[in-house]
Order: C-alpha cells, then sequence, then structure tokens
C-alpha cells in the first residue's frame, strides 16, 4: 500500500499539521490528521498526492473513516500505522 506523510505548515500545533494518508485499493485515499484527531477518506478516487488530499480536506470532500473502510480490525491497524508515520515527522 502507497503512503504519503506531510506537513501542511499550518499553525494548528507546536509541530504545525501533520498528516499521513494511504491509497486504497478502491482508489479513495483514507488519511489522519494527528494534530487535529482527525481521521477521514477521500470521497472519490483521487491521486495520493498533498494537493489532492488537501482539496478533499479542505473542501469537505470526504467520507468517514467507517465507511471507507468498514472491518474494525483493519481499520484500526491503518490508523496505527498512519498515525506513527505522522508522529515521525
Amino acid at each position: 500500500m502507497k503512503k504519503l506523510v506531510f506537513n501542511t505548515g499550518r499553525g494548528y500545533t507546536a509541530k504545525g499539521q501533520r498528516i499521513a494518508a494511504a491509497q486504497l485499493d478502491c482508489g479513495r485515499v483514507f488519511f489522519v490528521d494527528i494534530d487535529r484527531g482527525i481521521t477521514y477518506a477521500t470521497a472519490a478516487p483521487c491521486e495520493l498526492t498533498q494537493r489532492d488530499v488537501m482539496t478533499a480536506y479542505d473542501y469537505n470532500d470526504t467520507i468517514s473513516e467507517m465507511t471507507a473502510i468498514s472491518d474494525f480490525d483493519a481499520r484500526r491497524q491503518l490508523t496505527a500505522e498512519l498515525e506513527a508515520l505522522a508522529a515521525s515527522i
């Protein structure tokens, strides 16, 4: 699974706004914003780029993480992986 991590530089915390994302098999992007405590997926398939993820995020073109990944254990595992990745920057 391809992953992406970046910091938007927005001042939500002293560390900015750290986001980690992963491309799902369906083409949607699942992402976590560890500084705001938010997890979403893009509503439609998109590229795994900072620009596409932030466009979906900023314009609320997202769906809940539970809709994107219905399996609890799979969702929890991916969320934990992405939170650790985001925390690493």
